[in-house]
């Protein structure tokens, strides 16, 4: 907020995670991102700032510590909320739960404050969804150069596509259903291909 070294976009920039608490959908100001050069990204990178695949946050403030005061500081802006209702936010957050159960009464914007993002069925942590998406970006991007490479797990012939693995669904806690709707939430679209199996080998004598 104070930072007198930003100037331009970067200050604009600034400005908005400050009105944020810290956390911006990268959907949401994706020409202000876009128009960043090198200099104001490492400006506002000295100040914590981290620029995700899906967010523009800043990680200090999703701590126990902070985030739960934030919470309690929005609760009362609100004053709709109850307070029995933020305090059990706050301790799932505080108990390292990586993604937990949506509560469709509780808004959106009290989950992002405590460092979480709804996405689908689950309420998934902020900077889980940022190493998810460095686990599938590589996979989209492979493409076999050298048909006698094994390709990574998750990884499709051809690239622009990916198989889920146990790295994705462990990471985020949840499988089926419910990481196919986190999935979905993101942007991806489900499809089904048939698998061709090499025959089996004869058993040995």
């Amino acid at each position: 907020r104070d930072a007198q070294d930003l100037e331009g976009i970067a200050r604009g920039l600034a400005l908005q995670l400050v009105e944020a608490i810290g956390v911006l959908e990268r959907s949401q100001v994706a020409e202000e991102v876009k128009a960043l050069d090198q200099t104001m990204r490492a400006g506002l990178r000295k100040y914590g700032v981290r620029f995700g695949a899906y967010h523009i946050f800043v990680p200090a403030l999703l701590k126990p510590a902070p985030s739960g005061l934030i919470a309690q500081l929005w609760a009362l802006r609100n004053g709709n909320i109850d307070a029995q209702t933020v305090v059990g936010l706050h301790q799932l957050s505080m108990s390292g739960r990586t993604s937990i159960p949506v509560d469709k009464a509780i808004p959106k914007a009290l989950y992002r404050v405590v460092g979480y993002r709804v996405c689908g069925e689950r309420a998934v942590r902020i900077d889980i969804l940022e190493r998810l998406a460095d686990l599938v970006r590589p996979l989209i991007a492979w493409k076999p150069l050298d048909p006698t490479v094994t390709p990574p797990q998750g990884a499709v012939p051809g690239g622009g596509a990916f198989t889920v693995t146990v790295a994705m669904t462990s990471l985020v806690g949840c499988s089926g259903e419910d990481f196919a709707s986190i999935l979905k939430s993101l942007g991806y679209r489900q499809e089904k291909r048939k698998v061709i199996r090499p025959a089996a080998r004869p058993a040995e004598p």
